[in-house]
C-alpha cells in the first residue's frame, strides 16, 4: 500500500476528530472560529504540517468544501512524492518524524534519535596495543613477547636533570612530523624519541629560518655540511628524513644503540659542541612522541 491514501485517510480521519470535539450546529465558518480558538486544531494543524498542509486549507477542510479536500489530498501527495525525490529516507527516520509529531517536542541541539541507533563509539587503543603496532613496522621485527630497547620509548631511563617547554600547535605539528618520518622508515619508537629531543635542543622543535652560520630548520642543519640546499632543509619532512637517515647509519655502527643514553646517538648525528645537552629534554620527548604515536593508529 502507498502512503498517499493512508495519509489521505489520516487526515479525514482527523477532521472527523476535531468535528465531535465541537458543539453540533455550527456553520462551517462557525466549525473554524471555534476550532482555531481550541487546542484540537493546535493539534490537527501540528499533523497536518508534517504532510505540507497550510492552515487556511485545513480550515476549508473542516468546512467541508470538496474542492479544499481535493487541494489537501493534492498536497499530502506532493509531499510523499517530496520525500521520494530526496532518496526514499529509511524507517528508521520515519519512525524519528512519527514520534515527535506526536510527541509535539523536537529534539534539543545534540539529542540521538531514540529510533536511530547512535554510532559506536572508536574505542581508544592501549599504548601496549599502539606500541605493537610500530614493533610489527620496525625493522627487524620483535620475535618475542617482550619488545626490544628499539620499540622503547625509554628503554634505559634518562639522564641527568630534565626540562620542558610548551608545546604550542606548531611543535606538536612538528613532532608529528618527526615521528610519522620515523615510523615510516621502520626505526622504531626509539629513534623518534631521538629525534624529537635532538630537535628540542637544536630548534625547540621549530622551523628557524636562522641559526648559527649556515644552520637552518628544526635540526639546524648546515647546507654547506652537506645537509640539503636551504629550502631542503627549511622543510620538515625532509629536515626529519635527513636526521633519521643519518641516525641509521650511526645504528648500523653501533648495535647497542637502543640501550645508549639518549644524549650519545643524538651527538653522533650531530656532532654539537654540547653533547649532554641531549638528555635534558628526553621525558618531554617521550611523552611527546607517545601522545603523537597514540594518535596516528
Amino acid at each position: 500500500m502507498t502512503r498517499t491514501p493512508r495519509l489521505s485517510d489520516y487526515i479525514d480521519n482527523l477532521i472527523r476528530h476535531v468535528r465531535t470535539r465541537l458543539p453540533a450546529g455550527l456553520s462551517p465558518k462557525e466549525i473554524c472560529q471555534t476550532a482555531i480558538s481550541r487546542r484540537t486544531v493546535a493539534y490537527a494543524g501540528a499533523g497536518l504540517a508534517l504532510a505540507g498542509v497550510t492552515g487556511v486549507t485545513v480550515a476549508a477542510e473542516l468546512g467541508g468544501h470538496p474542492a479544499a479536500i481535493a487541494g489537501t489530498r493534492h498536497v499530502a501527495s506532493r509531499a510523499v512524492e517530496a520525500e521520494a525525490a530526496v532518496g526514499h529516507a529509511s524507517p528508521a527516520t520515519h519512525n524519528s518524524v512519527a514520534t515527535h509529531a506526536s510527541s509535539g517536542t523536537p529534539n534539543a541541539p545534540g539529542q540521538v534519535d531514540a529510533a536511530r541507533p547512535a554510532a559506536p563509539a572508536k574505542q581508544e587503543k592501549t599504548w601496549a596495543e599502539v606500541a605493537r603496532i610500530v614493533a610489527n613496522r620496525t625493522y627487524p621485527r620483535p620475535s618475542s613477547a617482550q619488545l626490544p630497547a628499539q620499540d622503547m620509548l625509554t628503554p634505559v631511563g634518562t639522564s641527568g636533570p630534565q626540562t620542558s617547554m610548551q608545546i604550542t600547535p606548531a611543535r606538536y605539528a612538528n613532532a608529528k612530523t618527526i615521528v610519522r618520518q620515523a615510523i615510516a622508515s621502520h626505526m622504531g619508537l626509539r629513534s623518534a624519541v631521538i629525534a624529537v629531543a635532538t630537535s628540542m635542543q637544536e630548534s625547540t622543535l621549530l622551523n628557524l629560518s636562522y641559526g648559527d652560520r649556515d644552520s637552518l630548520g628544526l635540526f639546524q642543519q648546515r647546507p654547506s655540511y652537506g645537509w640539503g640546499t636551504p629550502a631542503q632543509i627549511l622543510r620538515p619532512d625532509y629536515s626529519a628524513g635527513a636526521f633519521l637517515h643519518a641516525l641509521r647509519s650511526y645504528q648500523v655502527n653501533n648495535p647497542d644503540w637502543a640501550r645508549q643514553p639518549l644524549w650519545e646517538p643524538a651527538q653522533g648525528v650531530q656532532n654539537s659542541a654540547f653533547p649532554a645537552a641531549y638528555a635534558k629534554w628526553e621525558a618531554q620527548a617521550a611523552q611527546l612522541v607517545a601522545s603523537v604515536t597514540k594518535r596516528l593508529f
